[in-house]
């Protein structure tokens, strides 16, 4: 009853969709955006030469990992368990929240998928973001997993570059790793039961929220002190995985005049290519520990190599964080160029943080992905876009560029990019930019934070 247009609503088009003509996909490997119909698969497989055995499953992540989610995937695994089949694949489950984990613990579907053959992990930020020591295949070996996360960037899982990670719904995960096979259709195929008859699996079904209600599940807050004011963290000086923070220098007020670009990165970059996640997590709460990652697995333009850039004040090549420390440590601040919807993935904040904190002062794409764009705005960076796109094939890596417009920088007016090129000629290019009136404040102050402080300072 509620599909339909607001009264008096009109829509400069207008896209009718038969719901009876949809069918699932599984998205992958190594990227979201290959997209291949369920009915297509099995050729895809083939045709690419796809790993098709299916070493594990997954399913569950801050996107899909709901009642229902659990509910239909363990309807699934009921099939399959009355039939007298456990999973071929690995399996593992991840509950979206405490609260979902323990209604289905209360509600049975816990009990099912785990009689299946399934292992149903914490509920928190695991496989899906790299935190996975994974046993089962050696590192450097060319394998298949599906998952129901909403990232398949390459090595981000297990940090292993030759894992052929794709993406599907719940359901179609969990009846995939009773087959162990990434050409099982469980919409046509069968498979073989204890009884060694065929049987296809039935559409999943679920209730959308808990018959008899949620359980909170285990209460693990921890509530502040009443009085405040004397608290103090205290973080020792040495550690490498916890640093406070201090807060970035605000605007000089002036144009961004002559820097070097660290880096002209070629194709996708992702927010994983640009801080890493896996191991580096480690390193959360130490942001000069973690900055040691940045930009380590984007491609350089100029010799096709992840992390090798020259440095342009010694001539030598070096890291891409090693070459941003000594352009920091000469107080040189730097630019990177990037390709089409640069920081696409995650909403991760460190992407943005440690560009800022190794001495960035923009970024310059052809387009962002709007979560990394703000990210940007929030730690005093400066995302900026082409005004024509084409003109990113006219910047060499070795040029250096200033920043004009910034002394006026107002909301909806571009700004200039000044670029000298070896020869000492120069080209002007626009450059076009997103910034409210409330987000060039944070701009002129450094950073939001910095922008929120003062503002709080002023009322004091």
């Amino acid at each position: 009853h509620n599909l339909k247009a607001d009264a008096g609503a009109n829509y400069d088009q207008i896209i009718e969709i038969d719901l009876n003509t949809l069918e699932p996909h599984i998205n992958g490997p190594f990227t979201p955006d290959l997209a291949t119909p369920l009915s297509k698969f099995k050729e895809a497989v083939k045709a690419n030469d796809w790993p098709a055995k299916l070493e594990v499953g997954l399913i569950g992540s801050c996107t899909n990992s709901s009642y229902e989610d659990m509910s239909r995937s363990a309807s699934i695994a009921k099939e399959a368990l009355d039939h007298g089949l456990k999973c071929k694949s690995i399996f593992t489950i991840t509950p979206g929240s405490e609260q979902i984990r323990a209604t289905i613990e209360k509600d049975g579907q816990m009990e099912i998928l785990n009689a299946a053959g399934g292992v149903v992990l914490a509920n928190a930020c695991g496989p899906c973001i790299g935190q996975w020591d994974r046993q089962d295949v050696p590192k450097g070996t060319k394998n298949s997993i599906i998952t129901s996360y909403n990232r398949n960037f390459t090595g981000r899982n297990d940090a292993n570059p030759l894992t052929h990670a794709f993406v599907a719904s719940p359901e179609l995960v969990t009846a995939m790793t009773f087959a162990g096979d990434l050409t099982f259709d469980p919409t046509k195929d069968t498979l073989i039961g204890a009884d060694g008859k065929p049987f296809k699996f039935s559409a999943p079904n679920g209730n959308e929220l808990p018959p008899t209600g949620y359980d909170a599940g285990e209460d693990t807050y921890q509530p502040p002190p009443a009085e405040k004011g004397d608290v103090q963290v205290q973080v020792s000086p040495t550690s490498n995985r916890l640093q406070l923070l201090e807060p970035f220098k605000k605007w000089d007020g002036q144009d961004m005049n002559d820097m070097p670009i660290l880096i002209k990165v070629k194709g996708k970059c992702t927010t994983d290519h640009i801080s890493m996640a896996g191991p580096w997590l480690k390193f959360r709460g130490h942001l000069d520990n973690i900055s040691n990652n940045m930009l380590i697995g984007a491609l350089n333009s100029e010799n096709n190599a992840v992390n090798s850039v020259k440095n342009q004040l010694t001539g030598e090549y070096n890291t891409v964080p090693g070459v941003a420390r000594d352009y920091k440590a000469k107080n040189v601040p730097w630019i990177v160029i990037g390709d089409e919807n640069y920081g696409e993935g995650s909403s991760r904040e460190h992407a943005a943080l440690e560009v800022r904190h190794l001495g960035g002062a923009a970024v310059i794409t052809k387009s962002f992905a709007r979560i990394h764009e703000t990210n940007c705005k929030k730690q005093g960076l400066l995302p900026l876009t082409f005004a024509n796109p084409a003109d990113y094939d006219k910047i060499a890596p070795f040029d250096r560029v200033s920043i004009q417009g910034l002394t006026s920088f107002q909301e909806g007016v571009p700004l200039n990019l000044h670029v000298t090129k070896e020869d000492g000629s120069a080209i002007d290019i626009k450059l076009n930019h997103t910034f409210n009136e409330d987000q060039i404040k944070w701009f002129k102050h450094g950073s939001a934070l910095n922008q929120m402080a003062a503002k709080a300072q002023a009322r004091a």
